[in-house]
């Protein structure tokens, strides 16, 4: 017994009783879930607006996660900062595996590694953070 109240103990400081897994619970009702061949959910469309590593996906959209639970690309519901970096609402955001934006619809024009992007326009990052492609502003 006091074997039994020591690990229960142990279990609940530590959390290591914890699942940090996203299951099917955040999944719409009646919705297609995919899974990855490990187990862990790959899509679904979400039945309520969902909060993952810092970004809102939108209720109602497709979310897609990578086996290890981080988020691949959604619909954002809120305007999304990522550095200097603004995201516009209601607009695809998309993920590498390190968590690093790859890309995402810029809710201000900006200027980023010395090239002006345009507001409202798809903007691209390499998997070390620079700059990919962006649409200039017209003069």
């Amino acid at each position: 017994m006091k074997y039994a109240i020591v690990m229960l103990s142990i279990i609940f400081m530590t959390n290591a009783g914890t699942c940090w897994g996203i299951d099917q619970s955040i999944c719409k009702s009646g919705s297609e879930n995919i899974f990855h061949p490990n187990g862990t959910l790959k899509t679904c469309i979400l039945k309520d607006n969902f909060v993952i590593n810092g970004v809102t996906c939108k209720q109602y959209e497709p979310i897609n996660l990578y086996e290890t639970g981080m988020l691949k690309n959604c619909v954002i519901g809120e305007y999304f900062n990522y550095n200097e970096i603004g995201c516009n609402q209601h607009s695809q955001i998309s993920f590498y595996q390190t968590g690093i934006l790859n890309t995402c619809i810029l809710s201000k024009t900006i200027q980023i590694d010395g090239k002006n992007c345009e507001q409202l326009k798809p903007i691209s990052l390499f998997e070390n953070g620079r700059l990919k492609s962006c649409s200039s502003p017209l003069k």
